[in-house]
């Protein structure tokens, strides 16, 4: 097999490894699925993807521009994405019994292309930032790559390079894919009350990501 097929399968299963693990972006993937907006919920991921090919190349290549910015304001960023999380995550909890009667009554949860539109540029951002600012995403990015020998054996020429930043996106674009197209495929068999507890149970997640994030904060800035 070629070495730079082997290198891209490499980088793929990077990608698909570190974006399988359920969290705060899952949820919200999760979230829209359920809701009939399973394009939203991709572009959510699709965000995600940009995120962790940034932070996959910076792991790679050492990329000090990514490496040190993230940890020279990592408190900072966990505040800001801790109270994104909080308040994200009580909205859909609140939201989650006009959840079930939009999913009992058939109405869409958006018809405008211009609502629709909104909501997946907010996906995008919301993908991409909660990712970015993440400095344990860098660190799965590291540990996944030494065990894959990427670390060691660090590609070198154009082509090599952009094997590795094509097989990232790839691989985390696959899981997004999976997730959202998976529960998008089943919602119509769900009953409106187990979607709506799902939905509160999803928001549930959320917050609790956000409240870890404001407890890491304060435990590295006041003690």
């Amino acid at each position: 097999m070629s070495p730079l097929v082997v290198l891209f399968v490499k980088a793929l299963v990077g990608g698909f490894v570190v974006a399988v693990p359920v969290g705060a972006i899952g949820a919200l993937c999760l979230r829209r699925a359920l809701q009939g907006l399973w394009v939203v919920g991709l572009v959510t991921g699709f965000g995600a993807a940009v995120a962790d090919t940034i932070l996959a190349v910076g792991a790679v290549f050492g990329l000090s521009l990514v490496t040190d910015f993230l940890w020279q304001y990592q408190e900072w960023l966990r505040l800001l994405g801790g109270l994104f999380l909080l308040v994200f995550g009580i909205r859909m909890i609140g939201q989650s019994r006009t959840l079930i009667d939009r999913v009992t009554h058939g109405a869409p949860t958006a018809t405008a292309p211009s609502v629709k539109l909104d909501k997946a540029g907010r996906g995008l951002v919301a993908g991409f930032g909660l990712t970015i600012i993440n400095p344990a995403t860098l660190l799965a990015f590291v540990g996944v790559f030494a065990g894959l020998g990427l670390l060691h054996d660090r590609p070198q020429g154009l082509l090599a390079n952009g094997m590795v930043v094509v097989g990232v996106f790839a691989g985390s674009m696959a899981w997004w894919s999976v997730l959202t197209g998976g529960v998008a495929a089943v919602r119509h068999h769900i009953p409106p009350r187990t979607v709506g507890l799902v939905n509160a149970g999803l928001g549930l997640l959320v917050a609790g990501f956000g409240v870890g994030a404001l407890v890491s904060f304060a435990d590295m800035t006041f003690f």
